[in-house]
């Protein structure tokens, strides 16, 4: 077998479409009103990787971003890493929301100052908002610090009344159960592996170094959402798998217990992300395969015992 470290080996083969993004819009269209996009952004794939990496679920981010959009406002998701082309402007939105994280943040403020230069206004909220607002905030009418999902109401009336703050901030206190359900309606459901992406937790008990988590002054305490209310949106979603994409799912283990237990019951398979430190309860992770568990993303800080 061929060294695969070799820096003399033949380049592996890399599409354009899978490193380039799309040209921009051309030619902006009609302005709708009351009319929101909501764009994740594309970012350029790792040839040593699968495609389908990129396209297992949705992120849940926009949707649920959706989901506290009121029902007055006409709502689209355009996701960039289906490489469907061009992000439609036929019909312009008169507001746009773009997610940013600093693995894709140049093309969302390429996406964003295209909008903005044709008269659209844009919010930009994320992860790489939360680290870097000072930067994002020049590219942005507005950007939001932290859960959007809290303030999105609030951007919109702002918005109409023709008050648009430059920035909106959102602290991690309030309950999850407040949230509203994502609108996995608004997915392309043919393009994804599932559209049941799942939020059931928030945060984590650890801050490993490789995390978000762990970023300077980011205070989040570990929440959880009913767990009858997960397996109401699991069973709706009408998919045989669903991805749990929690930070840690077993950071509160009789929680974890208690949704395997809501679960098992709808006889789906899914995955998530824990911690090592799951198996230390035997019973708890047979719970967990009764309830359809059949695969775990566990991160290795290091693999020397003394610095664990």
């Amino acid at each position: 077998m061929k060294n695969p470290f070799d820096p003399n080996r033949k380049p592996l083969w890399w599409p354009e479409d899978m490193r380039v993004p799309t040209a921009l819009p051309h030619q902006p269209g009609t302005k709708i009103e009351k009319f929101v996009l909501l764009i994740n952004p594309f970012y350029p794939k790792d040839p040593h990787a699968s495609f389908g990496k990129h396209v297992l679920t949705p992120t849940l981010a926009m949707t649920s971003i959706a989901g506290a959009t009121p029902a007055d406002w006409h709502v689209e998701y355009w996701d960039e890493d289906l490489l469907q082309g061009p992000v439609p402007t036929a019909q312009m939105p008169v507001l746009v929301g773009i997610m940013v994280h600093l693995t894709f943040a140049r093309r969302a403020y390429a996406l964003a100052d295209w909008f903005r230069a044709n008269g659209v206004k844009v919010v930009l909220g994320g992860l790489h908002v939360l680290s870097c607002p000072d930067e994002v905030q020049g590219h942005a009418d507005a950007i939001v610090v932290g859960e959007g999902v809290q303030v999105w109401p609030r951007v919109l009336r702002d918005f109409e009344a023709g008050q648009l703050q430059a920035r909106y901030a959102a602290t991690y206190e309030r309950s999850y159960d407040l949230d509203p359900p994502p609108r996995r309606e608004l997915l392309a459901r043919q393009s994804y592996l599932t559209t049941t992406s799942l939020i059931a937790t928030r945060g984590c008990h650890n801050r490993c170094g490789f995390c978000y988590l762990s970023t300077e002054g980011l205070q989040m305490p570990y929440r959880v959402r009913e767990e009858n209310d997960i397996r109401q949106q699991f069973e709706k979603d009408k998919q045989p798998y669903a991805v749990f994409i929690d930070n840690n799912l077993g950071s509160k283990p009789e929680y974890l217990r208690r949704l395997c237990r809501a679960l098992a019951p709808l006889e789906k398979i899914w995955s998530a992300a824990v911690t090592l430190d799951v198996t230390d309860d035997p019973s708890l992770v047979r719970d967990m395969a009764l309830a359809g568990c059949t695969g775990v993303f566990i991160g290795f800080e290091s693999l020397r015992s003394e610095e664990h």
